[in-house]
């Protein structure tokens, strides 16, 4: 009875690891449909909007999908869209329930434990912003005035390196969220508010009266964006890779960004423009410098 045991045991270990060794192509292939999960609140990257999942990340995932449905056999391949929350956004993907995610997701070395990611689809960093009545054209005018930033996020930590790297000597003020901050500033209660640019730009975009306020040109760090999927797939990566360098050389990821970043997009309050130019370090990268 043991030795039936230890087979049987044996034998769901070897189909376990045949699972997870199966390539996302061929798993989608046999279900006959791909996993797309993106989350619903990470504008302009990934949001619903008319009751449709729609943002620039979601721009270059269509066109993976498109692609996957020129597979051979994978014609009539149908889309499940699924929304995640922040909290366990890599677990579909990890575990392979899902098999793309498509939002605003920073590509690091803790997450590649977890996921692969594709090339950046787009890359810019911490940013800060400043009341443009202040005058405050550059972070050296900072210096011994208070600079906002959001308790527990990862904008603290990049502030303080930055800060004795460049010897800096702003007054960090770790504060609740990113209203308690944009509030700070508005009320000249801080003088700076530190976060990642393209989440400064929606603030700011939201407001009611956006021309008031100015996101400094310098970059505090560098960050990626990036689509993930299941790690260890040759396939897939090279498929992601290939739609994405594919958009960027017929100008559609420019087009793609020009549409998310710079036009006026649907947000709460109506339609606004977040104004956030290219990045030089995204501009090298479309370019493949």
């Amino acid at each position: 009875m043991r030795g039936h045991l230890v087979v049987a045991l044996a034998v769901m270990g070897v189909l376990s690891l045949q699972a997870q060794a199966q390539s996302a192509l061929e798993r989608m292939k046999g279900r006959g449909q791909i996993v797309v999960t993106y989350r619903e609140d990470a504008a302009p990257f990934s949001f619903v909007k008319d009751g449709q999942p729609t943002g620039y990340s979601l721009e270059f995932c269509r066109a993976i999908v498109e692609t996957l449905q020129k597979q051979p056999g994978m014609a009539k391949l149908k889309v499940a869209y699924t929304p995640v929350a922040v909290d366990r956004m890599l677990t579909p993907v990890n575990e392979g329930s899902a098999d793309l995610l498509c939002s605003g997701t920073s590509d690091n070395a803790a997450r590649r434990r977890l996921v692969a990611f594709s090339r950046p689809i787009y890359i810019d960093g911490l940013g800060v912003m400043v009341r443009r009545k202040d005058g405050i054209r550059s972070l050296a005018q900072l210096d011994g005035k208070k600079l906002a930033a959001i308790k527990g996020t990862t904008a603290v930590g990049e502030l303080k390196d930055y800060q004795k790297a460049q010897k800096r000597s702003w007054k960090l003020e770790e504060v609740l969220n990113g209203d308690v901050g944009f509030s700070q500033l508005q009320l000249g209660w801080a003088s700076g508010y530190a976060r990642d640019r393209v989440l400064l730009a929606l603030q700011r975009a939201t407001s009611s009266a956006p021309d008031n306020f100015v996101i400094l040109d310098e970059r505090l760090s560098k960050e990626s964006i990036a689509i993930a999927f299941r790690p260890d797939d040759a396939a897939m990566q090279s498929l992601v890779d290939g739609v994405i360098g594919s958009a960027i050389q017929s100008g559609k990821a420019a087009e793609w960004y020009e549409r998310w970043f710079i036009k006026p997009i649907p947000l709460p309050g109506g339609s606004k423009a977040l104004n956030v130019a290219m990045s030089d370090a995204l501009k090298a990268a479309f370019s493949g410098k």
